[in-house]
């Protein structure tokens, strides 16, 4: 039942997680509250995790676990970033609080945003690894074995466009002191373009760890 409702959970924060970035399209109001939203379902997510942070300082610490304690505190300080900027810079939600709205808490906004999200995906690929090693097997040798791989590139490629387009990188390292959105862009295609970059950059990072997992592999039977 808790492994479920988990899942539910994770499910539910994925998908705010990429109406959020479509701020030109929801409008400030409907963008705050589902903020609100996604908070309140990120506290209940650590909730029913507590258990992780009591395994913190217990056990060994190996290279996929030291990988997955950086990121995860990574993810954490972003949405804490995102949490505190959203109430400074709030014109509806929490306007009654009537805090000054400066220039800083708009850049941290935006940098903590798109940083959130790409950690987002990475997190979400370093949890995709049994998923992500079974389908691979199943589809070994499968009739659709071919289309399944053309579609997981197609995808990709996509999702690296979708990145470019949107300038996301540029709103990682603040090269861009405010966000642009391209209001004439199809809302079903920015959206599909959001789902491309996080299934780009969590099948990316998914690639990563098998990788350097290998190469680490192959080190310890040499040594």
């Amino acid at each position: 039942m808790k492994k479920n409702m988990r899942i539910i959970i994770d499910i539910i924060l994925f998908i705010m997680f990429i109406l959020l970035m479509g701020y030109h399209i929801t409008g400030n109001a409907i963008h705050e509250i589902l903020g609100v939203i996604t908070f309140i379902l990120f506290i209940v997510h650590h909730i029913i995790n507590l258990r992780w942070y009591k395994m913190i300082f217990k056990g060994m610490y190996n290279f996929y676990r030291i990988v997955q304690m950086i990121f995860n505190t990574l993810l954490f300080l972003a949405m804490i970033g995102i949490m505190i900027s959203s109430v400074m810079i709030s014109s509806n939600v929490f306007s009654f609080l009537n805090f000054k709205t400066t220039m800083f808490f708009r850049r941290l906004h935006m940098i903590s945003t798109s940083w959130g999200f790409v950690l987002m995906a990475i997190h979400l690929g370093l949890h995709l690894n049994i998923f992500l090693t079974r389908l691979n097997q199943k589809m070994r040798n499968n009739t659709f074995e071919y289309v399944y791989y053309l579609i997981m590139i197609l995808f990709m490629i996509f999702g690296v466009y979708a990145f470019i387009k949107t300038e996301l990188w540029k709103d990682m390292f603040l090269v861009n002191q405010f966000k642009f959105f391209d209001y004439d862009q199809s809302p079903y295609l920015f959206y599909c373009g959001e789902i491309a970059i996080t299934f780009f950059v969590s099948l990316m990072t998914y690639l990563i760890i098998k990788m350097l997992k290998k190469i680490k592999k192959e080190y310890d039977t040499k040594k």
